[in-house]
């Protein structure tokens, strides 16, 4: 019996000690992380919660809190993906904090799962994901694609500094490029949390937009400002004379549609296996390559030489898919900041125009009566009050006189 009762003990502390979840603080930016209250609500027996607007205290490096539940904090429009916020217990009292700056505690006995962190947020804390959640990485794109620019300029002045800046534009633009492809292929849209209202609020992402929407404006605009540098001056700025980029953007945006419809088409005719998959690759490698070859023999024209033609090529594709990731990114930023407010400014506006119009009072029906003051200067609302309320008086001032 007594081997039972302390059986039974110790299985009851390992499910108490499976259920407590800790966390270790480790800040993605700064040394503190702020928390705020949380707004607990229950709904057919489940618990939602949502970010209050008080900030209570800050977790520093090093501290360590007590895990208990997760929740994301959607916008009226959302996109890309959601700020994560871990509900944390402290004092017996439920917070919340960005769940980024959390890592699962290695205090944890064996068995305890993480129930609060997800992939993204883990990935956080890795090298590549250390790395894109510091400003350095878009500091070097934007020292990169400003080199271009002065490089640019200087080239049209001197045959000397053309002749270097003709590989070195394309080679900063290329690492620009390819830093921006690489932050995306490891945080997706987070990469852009620079510009995210969520934690710099409206007027600290714009701005952040500002000079962002100016060197993804410059990035797009950066092939055509090279031509005349690889070109010369017998490039008279007509665009069926420049360098080929067109047709490899089109191509490129439609092979994932293409994808995706000739996955669809294959369902609906019942194809499987081997004969799915080959239909599938080879109409994505046509949507693809089509585009792309007809860019490639445009360069080598062009350039009158096989090797440059290619190279030319090969660097247009990799200038595109930067682009397509910056233009991608400034849309997200943007269309959160700016968007949601509108809708919300839509959505105040039918409100105030839907309500009924007051009866009287204020507004745009003002309504007048006409006052009238007695002798001892007391208000009435009609001549006749007045003229009753004077005779009075005089008869009061009558029998004072008598």
């Amino acid at each position: 019996m007594k081997k039972a009762i302390n059986l039974l003990m110790l299985l009851l502390l390992y499910v108490v000690a499976a259920s407590a979840q800790k966390y270790d603080v480790k800040c993605l930016r700064g040394d503190s992380v702020a928390v705020y209250d949380v707004v607990e609500t229950i709904r057919s027996e489940d618990t939602y919660y949502s970010k209050g607007e008080k900030l209570v205290f800050y977790l520093h490096d090093g501290d360590q809190v007590e895990g208990v539940d997760k929740f994301y904090a959607k916008d009226i429009v959302d996109v890309g993906s959601s700020i994560g916020y871990a509900v944390i217990l402290r004092d017996g009292k439920k917070y919340c904090t960005l769940s980024e700056n959390l890592v699962f505690s290695k205090d944890n006995p064996e068995g305890v799962e993480d129930k609060v962190l997800t992939k993204s947020d883990e990935l956080a804390h890795t090298i590549q994901g250390r790395i894109f959640n510091s400003i350095i990485p878009y500091i070097i794109i934007a020292l990169l694609f400003l080199g271009v620019m002065v490089l640019n300029i200087l080239a049209m002045r001197s045959n000397k500094i053309r002749s270097m800046a003709v590989i070195a534009i394309p080679v900063c633009i290329m690492l620009g490029t390819l830093i921006e492809i690489w932050a995306y292929s490891v945080l997706g849209s987070d990469c852009f949390w620079w510009c995210d209202k969520n934690r710099y609020g409206f007027f600290g992402s714009l701005l952040r937009i500002i000079p962002f929407g100016l060197i993804v404006f410059y990035q797009v605009m950066s092939i055509k400002f090279y031509e005349p540098v690889i070109l010369g001056e017998a490039f008279d700025g007509d665009v069926q004379d420049g360098i080929s980029v067109k047709p490899a953007l089109i191509s490129m945006l439609a092979a994932f549609p293409v994808l995706i419809a000739s996955a669809l088409i294959c369902e609906f005719l019942g194809l499987g296996g081997w004969i799915e998959t080959f239909l599938i690759l080879v109409s994505f490698l046509l949507a693809l390559g089509i585009g792309v070859f007809l860019s490639l023999k445009r360069n080598i024209e062009l350039m009158k030489s096989k090797k440059w033609g290619i190279l030319l090529t090969l660097f247009t594709i990799v200038y595109i898919l930067g682009c397509i990731v910056a233009v991608w990114g400034l849309v997200v930023v943007i269309f959160k900041l700016i968007i949601q407010i509108l809708i919300v400014g839509v959505i105040i506006g039918f409100v105030l125009y839907a309500m009924p119009e007051p009866k009287g009072g204020g507004g745009g029906n003002v309504t007048y009566r006409t006052v009238y003051y007695d002798e001892d200067r007391k208000t009435h609302d009609s001549a006749y009050a007045r003229d009753k309320a004077n005779e009075k008086i005089a008869e009061r001032e009558a029998g004072k006189i008598n």
